[in-house]
């Protein structure tokens, strides 16, 4: 596995731009109604660090938060819209983001990668790789 450089990523407008310090822990795709209909995507794919490690460079001020459910937000851009992080209450020092925002890769560790909440994902959609899957969380 390559070494860990830290990397940046930004929303679609550049409203909002960040730097990821340390390689992820986990490295979810979720498969719940709430992250497809917040990415429109048929999953949404989260990298999770300590809450330190997200450094926000520009743009604090232009994020909107929503709580898509109790204990957990969801941050977007104001501007275009594009979801960068999420926070969940019973995590309190870890702190979610959207890989595909990011310019680099995010340094998972091996085997922390998985496909979460499988069983609510769509009846159309085929998962066609070999990662772990699990019905909920």
């Amino acid at each position: 596995m390559p070494s860990f450089t830290p990397i940046t990523g930004h929303c679609q407008c550049g409203a909002v731009r960040f730097r990821v310090t340390e390689p992820a822990q986990k490295f979810y795709h979720c498969h719940c109604s709430m992250c497809r209909r917040c990415h429109g995507t048929v999953f949404g794919t989260y990298a999770v660090v300590r809450r330190e490690s997200i450094i926000i460079e520009k743009g604090a001020d232009n994020l909107s938060v929503f709580e898509s459910s109790p204990g957990t937000r969801r941050e977007f851009c104001k501007t275009c819209g594009c979801q960068l992080f999420a926070e969940e209450d019973h995590r309190p020092s870890l702190r979610l983001y959207t890989p595909a925002t990011c310019d680099g890769w995010p340094g998972q560790a091996p085997g922390m990668e998985r496909h979460i909440f499988v069983g609510s994902k769509l009846d159309w959609f085929q998962i066609a790789d070999d990662l772990p899957q699990f019905d909920e969380y």
